[in-house]
């Protein structure tokens, strides 16, 4: 009896020892608010409520020769609003772990808006040299440290790579400046554009190869740059056995100091719509062929203390033979595009300013679609409040 007594305050002991170590959990909670108010001097490819511009859209003349589409159209809204949370957790196996949730109000197409639409949802662990991160978060051409510093939801887009997808990434640093990642995907919002018309994930699905990644990067104190290459395949046919195979590439530089931000990033690859570019892909005698983009933009911004001037300018090219009429992606018609787009920035403190921004962005269709160049020139108004409880 007295052994039992023993052996049972003994178990006691030990589970109270157990259960009484701490666990630490922190909570960073993060957003802001922002409304902006834009107007535009023709129609334009857009989406969200226009938040998201892309291009002017085509001339579309009636009887007496007059533009339709050559429109003043405006629109204000506060969607763009977002709030997110990390949590940092007790380390495991040795790594430090946080976890990040992250959502904004623009939902997952036009008809959910205002409604919340996941952006981040993702587990980070740390090691000293090697990361892995398991989740929903950016594409690994959507590099963080090259966002362009502008307040618009296109984000630079359809120049700039924006997109989202479920990945699993490994980061590994042999020497402190040094950088090795390696994605492994799965396309779900930001999906490519189907032969259905639409964004549909399910190609990649059928094609039973997740989005491939591969990136260099160096960091220094003032310099960011990197190289990397993207291979994605897609089933556009379930019931064919015809595979889309594709390859892009990207080179990148940040070079910043007190006062001076210059980001430069240039993509080259084959149907990059599932990044908001334009592109796509072509069917010929049971074969799919992607078309070609090439993409060039610079975004350089220098602080005068309250004031920030900068400048987003951007240029990109759709290549491919333009005799088959078979074709399935965004941007189809588009030959090449350019942007100019100057911004200020005035800051009545570090977590609340406004922003001004006059954005010019033309378009050369094909001859057969509209021969004369199509300019809009889209002006922008925001206001930006950040908040953290950090």
């Amino acid at each position: 009896m007295k052994k039992k007594i023993i052996l049972g305050l003994s178990l006691v002991c030990l589970f109270s020892n157990l259960f009484s170590q701490e666990k630490k959990f922190g909570f960073e909670f993060y957003g802001w608010i922002s409304p902006q108010y834009f107007i535009n001097s023709h129609e334009i490819v857009e989406a969200r409520d226009g938040q998201l511009s892309l291009y002017p859209k085509p001339a579309d003349y009636d009887e007496n020769g007059k533009d339709k589409n050559q429109n003043t159209n405006q629109n204000f809204s506060a969607a763009a609003s977002r709030f997110g949370a990390r949590i940092f957790l007790n380390d495991i196996l040795g790594a430090k772990v946080v976890g990040n949730l992250e959502t904004d109000f623009t939902g997952q197409s036009d008809a959910n808006m205002h409604l919340l639409r996941l952006r981040q949802a993702n587990v980070k662990m740390s090691w000293e040299k090697v990361s892995l991160t398991m989740g929903h978060g950016w594409s690994a051409f959507c590099v963080p440290e090259m966002m362009p510093a502008m307040q618009d939801l296109n984000n630079g887009a359809p120049f700039h790579p924006f997109s989202r997808l479920n990945h699993i990434r490994v980061d590994y640093s042999p020497l402190k400046i040094l950088n090795i990642v390696a994605t492994a995907g799965w396309q779900r919002d930001y999906a490519s554009i189907g032969i259905g018309g639409g964004r549909d994930y399910k190609q990649q699905s059928f094609a039973s190869i997740p989005e491939l990644n591969l990136q260099l990067q160096v960091k220094t104190t003032n310099l960011f740059a990197g190289v990397g290459a993207e291979y994605k395949e897609l089933k556009p046919n379930k019931d064919k056995d015809a595979i889309l195979s594709s390859f892009a590439y990207t080179a990148f530089l940040n070079y910043k100091n007190k006062d001076f931000n210059l980001k430069l990033q240039a993509i080259s690859g084959g149907n990059l719509n599932d990044y908001c570019m334009i592109g796509g892909f072509y069917e010929f005698n049971g074969n799919y062929t992607p078309t070609t983009i090439n993409s060039l933009w610079c975004d350089v911004s220098y602080s005068l203390g309250r004031i920030t001037p900068a400048l987003f300018i951007a240029g990109a090219t759709h290549d491919f033979d333009r005799t088959h009429i078979n074709t399935y992606g965004s941007g189809m018609s588009v030959e090449n595009l350019y942007r100019i787009a100057p911004r200020v920035d005035f800051f009545l403190n570090k977590d609340l300013f406004f922003t001004l921004t006059l954005e010019y962005t033309n378009v050369k269709y094909e001859d057969q679609v509209c021969k004369e160049r199509i300019g809009n020139y889209r002006l922008g108004i925001s206001l930006l409040y950040k908040f953290s409880s950090k």
